[in-house]
């Protein structure tokens, strides 16, 4: 979950000399014919309406190609995410249906969409079932290959995550898996690493491909405190794919580092009226609350609600969003049991943190703080968790690991939320006074 943001596919599989993995000699399956269809990956930076546009027009021609109707699944649940309107998944159900109606047996690219559907109904073991089967009939799918590393790491097996990601790029190198292979490195704090990989691809890249590798090379600068390389990434990035919402999400994110806040909320506000997903929305809320600005603050927060209820009722799960915003804006009872839920199912670093921040809310701190040492167990540069374990040890009365974890946290991300800088700035400065 990185990145909620993790967006769209890729018709145009970049290849990447060499890959980025290690190259071997292992015995390797017979490599199926591909499909004379572009395929639809998650999560790599494509150009969905034209993706979706060009899909619907092999349709019309030829209403029996199952390989596109398998690709329009994948394109609508992409949609669904980008877009906010839940009304995508059913479209591409009704898609992945069509396609096994059409070719019931061996079907794998209509398997990577039931996976791509189960995974956005946060159905992860599921997902993984079905493109280990997809897997099974063509193991060079670039699709199955990609939402197979992207469950595991969901579901928190990341040693499992790494031995996936060295399948996939030894059999499909390409813009899809270079970026995940980059989120593996980011998840362990191995940034320089992570920024490399990006680069390198995205000098191999072109267009959509080049603005998304640019873009997550964006954040990782950003990270680093390196903001004028990061301002550098993202002007490239927006005149090669001048639709690309994440880098208008990293451009946001980029000006609250620099201190314009109020120019981050105009571009929060563009961004959340085309991407109406909870966690920007609430970044939004938290901003417009940091300004002074409580009653637009509210107005925000009462939007998430909304949205969460929208998603809740058509199938998609979403435990892990509403608990991390229902900790710090609304019911901390609602919070808990979202969080509990969705760790019974999975225990990635981001659940483990909204676990432990659920737990913490509700004052019980004791038994949130292994839990807190989970979700950092990677050594994450993600600025919430550090903060998280940070105020759990403080409430703990252990004074000096707070200090350290909540500095480490503030030091993080300067992107981070206004909002939630200042809740980890008073907490330090209680721990400070306490000494």
């Amino acid at each position: 979950m990185r990145r909620t943001a993790m967006a769209i596919g890729v018709g145009l599989v970049l290849a990447i000399s060499g890959g980025i993995g290690v190259a071997t000699t292992s015995d390797e399956p017979a490599e199926r014919p591909a499909p004379a269809v572009a395929r639809v990956v998650p999560d790599s930076g494509q150009d969905l309406e034209a993706a979706i546009i060009s899909l619907q027009d092999t349709l019309r021609r030829v209403p029996k190609d199952h390989a596109s109707w398998a690709n329009l699944a994948v394109a609508y649940v992409e949609q669904a995410r980008l877009t906010g309107l839940a009304s995508y998944y059913e479209m591409a159900e009704e898609a992945a249906s069509r396609s096994f109606s059409i070719e019931p047996d061996e079907n794998f690219t209509a398997l990577a969409a039931r996976a791509a559907i189960e995974s956005a109904k946060h159905d992860f073991d599921a997902a993984l079932a079905s493109a280990e089967e997809a897997l099974g009939i063509n193991p060079y799918d670039v699709g199955s290959l990609a939402i197979r590393i992207d469950t595991l790491t969901e579901l928190g097996r990341y040693d499992d995550q790494l031995r996936a990601l060295r399948i996939a790029d030894r059999r499909r190198p390409s813009t899809a898996i270079a970026a995940r292979y980059a989120y593996a490195y980011e998840l362990r704090g191995e940034l320089d690493r992570a920024g490399d990989i990006l680069r390198d691809a995205a000098a191999n890249g072109g267009g959509a491909d080049r603005g998304y590798l640019l873009t997550l090379r964006a954040d990782i600068l950003r990270k680093q405190g390196r903001l004028e390389g990061a301002g550098r990434d993202l002007e490239t990035a927006q005149q090669v794919a001048p639709k690309l919402l994440l880098s208008l999400v990293s451009t946001a994110r980029l000006q609250t580092a620099r201190g314009d806040l109020d120019g981050a909320v105009e571009t929060w506000q563009a961004v959340t009226a085309r991407q109406p997903l909870p966690e920007y929305i609430t970044e939004l809320g938290e901003l417009l609350d940091h300004l002074g600005r409580t009653e637009e603050a509210e107005a925000q927060y009462d939007v998430v609600r909304a949205t969460i209820d929208l998603l809740d009722a058509s199938g998609v799960g979403s435990d892990l969003e509403t608990a991390i915003f229902e900790s710090d804006h609304g019911s901390v009872e609602q919070a808990l049991i979202q969080a509990q839920a969705e760790y019974s199912r999975r225990t990635s670093v981001h659940v483990a943190d909204a676990y432990a921040w659920a737990l913490h809310r509700a004052g019980r701190d004791a038994q949130a703080l292994p839990i807190a040492r989970a979700a950092t167990r990677l050594g994450t540069p993600e600025a919430r968790f550090w903060i998280h374990r940070g105020t759990i040890e403080a409430a703990l009365g252990m004074t000096g690991a707070a200090r350290t974890h909540l500095r480490r946290g503030l030091a993080t991300d300067p992107g981070l939320s206004p909002w939630q800088r200042d809740e980890a700035l008073a907490t330090l400065s209680r721990v400070r006074s306490d000494r």
